[in-house]
């Protein structure tokens, strides 16, 4: 069913950390990946443009592990096409992209990539998130999350359309990168991982393990759903003025164009596309599951 990677010196398993002035939590990223119970990988880091400490830091991890691949992009290309970069670098069967403001249990790696070598129809494996405050501490497992195992690709995309709120799946989970691959990988917009993520729905099964195996921070300086839209859009656009004029517009562009390239066969991408106008929402809600933080966890005006 799936294109096996080719290159005989390839680990099974590349990671993917896009970076930018990360230094605040960096080595903390660096040493929860560099402790995986799991480590046939390669980790490619792509540092885009930062101005703090961020390329040192860099620097010394790589010199201590061979595993590691640095880029360093000669100015900021934004979030979303720094996160496209380090995918399309990837080598192997499998991907999981690493977020610099996280860090994640010794056996995520371990864990997540069992299922996506035991059933060829999964393309994605995550387990639970903690969401923890700048200082670490737990601020409460986030209860949003779910599977999709339905063996029809329109139930699994009404699944995510109606279900996902953070973009948790591609931020704790392995991904088979062929599936990734197919969606376009990551769009430089706003919401470019709900467009992502649906694309996957309709290639395949999501499986949810039920570890806690990923821990996010959750604050207005590391979560984009708590800042505002002009923030929002400097992390895709760095010199932007304003926010775009239809925020939403783009995820609904982005949904029809994953629809028509995700699905296999013509008769595949018209149900899909029928399932993006049966399933449009043009609102952007904040998950439910989060209502109950303490105030450090909510956007801070």
């Amino acid at each position: 069913m799936w294109e096996k990677n080719t290159s005989a010196c390839a680990p099974p398993l590349s990671l993917g950390l896009p970076v930018f002035n990360g230094e605040p939590f960096l080595q903390a990223t660096l040493d929860s990946i560099l402790a995986q119970t799991y480590g046939d990988f390669e980790l490619l880091i792509s540092d885009n443009a930062s101005t703090d400490r961020t390329p040192q830091i860099i620097r010394e991890y790589a010199a201590r592990d061979r595993r590691i691949k640095c880029f360093r992009q000669s100015k900021n290309i934004g979030s979303g096409n720094n996160w496209t970069f380090v995918a399309m670098r990837a080598r192997s069967e499998w991907f999981k992209w690493v977020s610099a403001n996280d860090t994640y249990a010794p056996r995520l790696l371990e864990l997540c990539i069992d299922p996506l070598k035991g059933d060829d129809n999964v393309v994605l494996c995550y387990g639970r998130t903690q969401l923890i405050d700048l200082a670490g501490a737990w601020l409460g497992i986030y209860r949003g999350d779910f599977d999709a195992v339905s063996s029809d690709p329109i139930e699994r995309y009404r699944v995510v359309r109606e279900r996902l709120h953070l973009g948790t799946p591609v931020q704790a989970g392995i991904i088979r990168l062929e599936a990734l691959r197919r969606c376009g990988y990551m769009g430089n917009i706003r919401d470019g991982d709900r467009v992502l993520i649906a694309g996957l729905a309709l290639i395949g099964k999501f499986v949810l393990l039920p570890q806690v195996l990923h821990y996010r921070r959750w604050d207005s300086s590391c979560a984009s759903a708590l800042r505002d839209p002009l923030e929002v859009q400097r992390l895709y656009k760095p010199n932007a003025s304003r926010p775009p004029l239809f925020t939403n517009l783009p995820r609904q562009i982005g949904q029809i164009e994953v629809a028509v390239r995700a699905p296999e066969g013509i008769r595949a991408k018209c149900r899909a596309l029928a399932a993006t106008v049966r399933f449009t929402d043009w609102r952007r809600k904040l998950s439910p599951h989060l209502s109950d933080l303490p105030p450090m966890g909510r956007h801070r005006p």
